[in-house]
């Protein structure tokens, strides 16, 4: 069975009344029970993360606050299919993902990363496997082992044609030399005013013209995307660069797929983080742990479509009670700090 990453599955799962009917149960309530659900799983827990996880360290996730889908109605990721057939959706992207990669090159990982990676971490080890939706690299950068990308990462790319693969920020460099008026127009702006939304995959949603016209200071320099320079690959010298990521559209690659199962299949206990679930990829591995008696918690700001599996069910901030989790089990103090960005920028043809 293939797994496909699917823009209008996401939707309708979180724009259908699917809320959780369960209770919140009180703070210190919360901690005692994850303590002990931690404690009765060690040393087999298994981790799923999702956007929600980054949204402490400035990277928004894609729903709102009762956890529906909030894209922009005008916004249009690049699909699969598209980015392979088109010349122009691969200009789109690429000039997109410039501007969204150096956030989230100097991002730093938040206490709910800290937290899992001090899970994980001996004498203890309550944690065994960590899979992820993200594909920032945030967990890694807290030290995380044994991590399951689902989704990819954005920290390489992959030639198309000969599967040579680069460091992203080396070919950020590259992009930057190919592309000088845009480096210029980045290196000129402030943070604030570079673009209207950075995505949790680190593409980011750009201004139309009818939109820059509606800021203020709108005489400020616009770009067309369409004149935007990319590379060709610097081994085989045809092929083109795609991020290792899963687009939408694209299968989950096979032995993502495998490893994922197994490390549910051999848990004691499944942990899901910051996630809606929306996508099957994701929700099958819950559904799985369901279907075979795996104990199930989650920690969820808002609706998730894995509520009505889960055995404990939390609507809190996963720093706040990850942290107080790790103290009830003897962690020590959890590092990290909460941050918020918001950043717009003018392109034309977004």
């Amino acid at each position: 069975m293939r797994l496909r990453i699917s823009l209008q599955s996401v939707s309708k799962t979180l724009s259908t009344d699917t809320a959780s009917t369960s209770s919140r149960a009180p703070f210190p309530v919360a901690v005692q029970e994850l303590a002990s659900f931690l404690r009765d799983g060690r040393p087999n827990i298994t981790v799923l993360t999702g956007a929600g996880v980054s949204t402490d360290s400035a990277i928004p996730d894609y729903r709102g606050e009762n956890g529906t889908y909030t894209l922009n109605p005008d916004y249009k990721p690049v699909f699969y299919q598209a980015f392979v057939a088109s010349d122009e959706a691969r200009h789109r992207y690429w000039a997109r993902s410039f501007l969204g990669f150096p956030p989230i090159m100097t991002t730093e990982p938040n206490p709910t990363h800290y937290a899992i990676t001090a899970m994980q971490s001996p004498p203890l080890g309550y944690v065994r496997t960590l899979i992820t939706q993200n594909v920032d690299g945030l967990h890694q950068k807290a030290g995380a082992k044994d991590v399951i990308e689902l989704h990819g990462t954005l920290h390489s790319v992959k030639c198309m044609t000969c599967g040579h693969e680069e460091d992203r920020s080396e070919f950020q460099q590259v992009l930057a030399d190919l592309n000088p008026d845009w480096n210029a127009v980045v290196q000129s702006q402030t943070t604030a005013s570079l673009y209207t939304r950075m995505n949790a995959d680190g593409d980011v949603e750009l201004n139309t013209p009818d939109q820059r016209r509606q800021l203020p200071g709108h005489s400020a320099e616009m770009l067309d995307y369409r004149t935007f320079q990319y590379p060709t690959c610097s081994c085989c010298g045809s092929g083109d660069y795609k991020p290792n990521v899963v687009f939408f559209g694209e299968n989950v690659p096979v032995d993502v797929k495998e490893r994922s199962t197994q490390a549910i299949l051999e848990s004691d206990g499944l942990l899901v983080i910051g996630s809606s679930l929306a996508t099957f990829s994701a929700f099958r591995l819950v559904k799985l742990a369901k279907d075979t008696g795996i104990p199930i918690a989650m920690i969820n700001l808002g609706r998730s479509r894995g509520d009505p599996l889960a055995d404990l069910r939390y609507d809190e901030s996963s720093s706040r009670l990850l942290k107080a989790v790790a103290n009830e089990l003897g962690l020590g103090e959890i590092s990290g700090i909460i941050k918020r960005r918001r950043q717009t920028l003018n392109v034309v043809g977004s």
